[in-house]
């Protein structure tokens, strides 16, 4: 391979590789996450258009890429008009589908389907079922995944059941990752650098770069990780 050969594949593979992250992101964050049927689709032609636009010749490289870019307009063009239109959302994406009621099988459901008895018992032991007259409903979601209601008598007992009023929780607060102290996160927070360095004086710690992790923990206490 000559070096203008290099260069070329060099940097038509770089430009694929950024256009997919900028692409990836401007679809949202359901391309990476529990896809339905239709992103699933949708996330193997946008691979499988990006690997024709690399190995293209130099002559094909921009009509493969203006259809890459095409698709992922019309992906996105789909996909806000889903969110805007329940009917079209239902005709692309499907609906749930309840697959056990009160404790007994829906087959007529589960043939509509094509989910069979085996798929169902895994699913249900993944999520720690194994007596089906347990659960109250159990649905099969758009995503292929199997969400469960228990009946009220099998259903865990809550603080609320035993009059306990818990604690409220924040979420916790980063002020310290890999050494570098998040400023923003003590702006917020009200907190002073005096106020930080006396709590890492506390522990013998002189820097904060010898620190990989430290914040204020889901009940506001202050917890550190020297590195």
């Amino acid at each position: 391979m000559e070096f203008h050969e290099v260069l070329r594949d060099t940097w038509q593979t770089a430009l694929v590789f950024l256009s997919l992250l900028v692409f990836t992101r401007f679809l949202g964050k359901t391309q990476v996450g529990q896809l339905t049927f239709y992103e699933y689709i949708s996330g193997i032609t946008i691979g499988s258009i990006a690997g024709n636009i690399i190995a293209a010749e130099q002559e094909k490289f921009i009509p493969h890429f203006y259809d890459l870019i095409l698709f992922v307009a019309l992906t996105y063009l789909l996909s806000v008009t889903t969110i805007k239109n329940r009917y079209l959302r239902h005709i692309i994406e499907g609906s749930a589908t309840i697959i056990i009621e009160n404790g007994k099988i829906l087959r007529d459901n589960m043939k509509s389907l094509r989910y069979d008895l085996d798929e169902l018992n895994a699913q249900l032991r993944q999520q720690g079922i194994l007596d089906i007259s347990e659960v109250q409903f159990a649905i099969f979601e758009t995503t292929g995944e199997l969400s469960i209601i228990k009946k009220v008598q099998d259903q865990p007992v809550s603080k609320k059941d035993l009059n306990i009023t818990p604690q409220e929780i924040q979420m916790p607060i980063e002020l310290i990752m890999d050494g570098e102290i998040i400023h923003k996160n003590l702006v917020k927070q009200q907190i002073s650098r005096e106020w930080l360095d006396a709590q890492l004086q506390n522990q013998n710690i002189i820097s904060p770069h010898e620190v990989m992790y430290a914040g204020l923990d889901s009940q506001g206490q202050f917890f550190l990780i020297k590195k």
